[in-house]
């Protein structure tokens, strides 16, 4: 299995992830190629809990707590990770990154509700788009206000993760807190996950420790960034009263 992936790993490297073809239209190719299948989807093929009623705020509240216990384990999970770097896990993150890199993510997204709404008119990915959008334009200012106002340091400058310079303007090695490609990607599969299928959390969670494995974000800034994206993607997919309009954000009751 191991012999399979690692060939696959490196067939990507070689022939898709080159510098002739930048990572933006690499990104949209497979973002085209992952979500257009969708639209004949009807099922969840993981199969969690698909006869009740999401409790939406429980996941919530199960949420918050656990990222606070999470900064516990900043750093043991640090120097674990620093004395464990393989190549092919060098590798695989790099391909993972994609996923969560807004450069790619925000436009590929934009052209799957085009393409839901206008080409193909498919209403349920339509809906889907619509709700990832919103979840992503909600992730990403709560995002970068944390990230702003906190100013933690990022573990590569070795000081520590109780290191923290508020408002540090534009050093980007003093915004770790949260980590903006988890909450990203979690903002944006949420909405596919919850409607098509389950195992595409697989993606945002590969973003997310693949953040931790580079040495970019604590433990703690992706489990706070995944928890932001999360929670913005089960409002937006499961609370019909929680929407945004041209105006700004309105809560209907």
């Amino acid at each position: 299995m191991f012999n399979d992936i690692n060939v696959l790993c490196c067939f990507l490297k070689k022939h898709i992830f080159t510098e002739k073809m930048p990572k933006f239209f690499t990104g949209i190719a497979l973002w085209m190629t992952f979500l257009m299948p969708l639209s004949a989807a009807d099922s969840d093929s993981l199969n969690l809990n698909n006869s009740k009623e999401l409790k939406t705020w429980r996941v919530i509240s199960l949420l918050t707590i656990a990222s606070g216990a999470v900064f516990l384990a900043d750093q043991p999970v640090q120097n674990f990770i620093v004395k464990n770097q393989t190549g092919f896990l060098n590798d695989m993150t790099n391909i993972t990154d994609v996923a969560g890199e807004k450069t790619i993510i925000v436009p590929a997204l934009l052209l799957t509700y085009g393409t839901a709404r206008f080409i193909i008119r498919d209403e349920k990915l339509c809906h889907t788009s619509t709700n990832a959008i919103q979840s992503v334009f909600v992730t990403a200012i709560a995002t970068e206000a944390l990230k702003i106002t906190a100013g933690r340091a990022r573990p590569f400058t070795d000081e520590g993760p109780g290191s923290f310079q508020p408002f540090p303007g534009n050093r980007d090695e003093y915004k770790s807190l949260p980590s903006g490609h988890a909450s990203l990607a979690f903002a944006v599969f949420t909405p596919f996950a919850e409607t098509y299928s389950r195992w595409i959390y697989l993606i945002p969670v590969s973003v997310a420790a693949g953040r931790v494995y580079q040495n970019k974000h604590w433990l703690s800034d992706v489990a706070v960034g995944s928890s932001l994206g999360l929670i913005s993607g089960l409002l937006f997919t499961h609370k019909q009263n929680v929407q945004i309009i041209p105006n700004g954000i309105r809560i209907c009751f």
